[in-house]
């Protein structure tokens, strides 16, 4: 009887621990019929995988209770180039609740179109933090990179345990290529863009997404005009950071890709004319929307 009551426990903590994981992911795929028939029956259950992987492990020493962290992947095939091996891009989202607003807000809009990676079917997929690997490294970095970016959302630099364990993911990368690489070129790059978010003279736009979602977003069911005051504010402050580094930034560019339409919407219910011009002074990338925008407010 007393081993029973044991067993009857175990099951109870490893079901409860399972549950308890922070993240709730969903993975997808499109053009999967761009790949040959061998190679897709392949992939029969690497949905199935990977979501178990990444939601059946502990990614922090945090107890975030019943508000898991939501993202999505979905991956999009290129090609089979060798048996069981494929390239792919992938889109990366996540995103996290606005206060007492029944809404969420996007943290991060990525499309990473530099994957490559092997898989066999069934095959085991186990965390090692100590090997690097094309397909588990990948999510592992996406996943740190999720949760540096949402702990940064409610309070400045909390995320930073988290970049560096993606920058560690970067480190075992080198030599891989693919979108590892730490680089200045016009491309997509994984390590540039940690490399960016864990460099002080970038703690300007990590304080900005503090203030954008946690003095922003936040604020505004319960005293609106101060939570746009407080947007606006964290806008001027990556608009003046952009300006000081006077070079392309990858973290700035994913901060307004993620978030321009918004922005664009935010403002729809500010009383100033100019609100939009001054918007597209800090993020010229997205003028055409600001411009837009600004026609509603006439």
């Amino acid at each position: 009887m007393r081993i029973i009551k044991v067993l009857i426990l175990l099951c109870i903590f490893f079901s409860s621990t399972l549950q308890a994981q922070e993240i709730d992911c969903t993975i997808t795929f499109t053009n999967l019929e761009t790949l040959p028939a061998e190679a897709r029956d392949n992939l029969v259950d690497f949905i199935s995988q990977i979501e178990q992987y990444v939601d059946s492990y502990k990614w922090t020493n945090e107890d975030l209770g019943e508000e898991k962290i939501k993202c999505a992947i979905n991956i999009s095939f290129a090609g089979a180039p060798k048996e069981n091996r494929y390239s792919a891009q992938a889109f990366i989202g996540s995103q996290r609740p606005i206060y007492k607003s029944g809404r969420n807000t996007a943290v991060i809009r990525i499309l990473d179109d530099k994957w490559e990676f092997e898989y066999t079917r069934y095959q085991s997929l186990t965390h090692d933090e100590y090997r690097f690997d094309a397909l588990l490294s990948f999510i592992d970095y996406y996943m740190y990179m999720i949760i540096g970016y949402d702990f940064d959302s409610y309070k400045s630099g909390t995320g930073t345990p988290y970049f560096q364990k993606a920058l560690e993911i970067v480190n075992k990368s080198r030599g891989t290529g693919k979108g590892w690489e730490i680089s200045q070129q016009s491309t997509y790059s994984r390590g540039q863009l940690v490399d960016e978010l864990l460099n002080p003279k970038f703690r300007d736009l990590r304080d900005a997404i503090y203030r954008y979602h946690y003095r922003g977003l936040d604020l505004l069911q319960s005293d609106p005009e101060k939570a746009r005051k407080n947007i606006f504010s964290a806008l001027v402050k990556v608009g003046k950071l952009q300006e000081k580094i006077n070079q392309r930034s990858l973290a700035i560019k994913v901060f307004f890709d993620t978030k321009y339409l918004e922005i664009a919407e935010t403002f729809q219910k500010h009383s100033d004319l100019t609100i939009y011009m001054q918007l597209t002074e800090i993020d010229p990338a997205h003028k055409k929307t600001y411009d837009e925008y600004s026609k509603k407010l006439k």
